[in-house]
């Protein structure tokens, strides 16, 4: 007998929701802007050189990560177990970039007069560290 493997429109928008936000991220670093966390990087490095390398790194991983969650919509579990390794690197990255912002750089808890405002901005990617999570399994 063939398995079933249905997967519902809530898990379909939201892989395709952060995709997207992720390849338009790693868009935007490799462009010469950036979020938060190419902010974060440049608040925290002196150096131009190094500063320029760690950006171009992190917004090639998110544009990586990106295009794999759009194509694993369409794909399915075609991947296999280096879905999985990707998966979790995306995850590693992501915690990192969420010490990077909330912890570490301009916007951080320690640089915010309003708590509130770094509340909202903790949330929002403890949100997305949620999502990937849950597409993870």
């Amino acid at each position: 007998m063939a398995k079933s493997t249905h997967i519902g429109i809530g898990r379909v928008l939201l892989q395709l929701a952060l995709g997207l936000m992720l390849t338009i991220a790693g868009i935007w670093a490799l462009m010469g802007g950036g979020d938060d966390g190419i902010g974060a990087i440049r608040s925290l490095i002196n150096d131009r050189t190094i500063e320029q390398i760690l950006v171009i790194c992190y917004g090639v991983i998110e544009l990586i990560a990106g295009v794999f969650l759009v194509l694993a919509l369409f794909m399915g579990d075609r991947f296999g177990s280096f879905g999985s390794a990707i998966m979790i690197i995306i995850m590693i990255v992501w915690i990192i970039t969420i010490v990077l912002i909330d912890f570490l750089g301009g916007n951080s808890i320690f640089h915010r007069r309003d708590v509130l405002s770094w509340i909202y901005q903790f949330s929002k990617h403890l949100i997305v560290l949620g999502a990937l999570i849950y597409l993870k399994d």
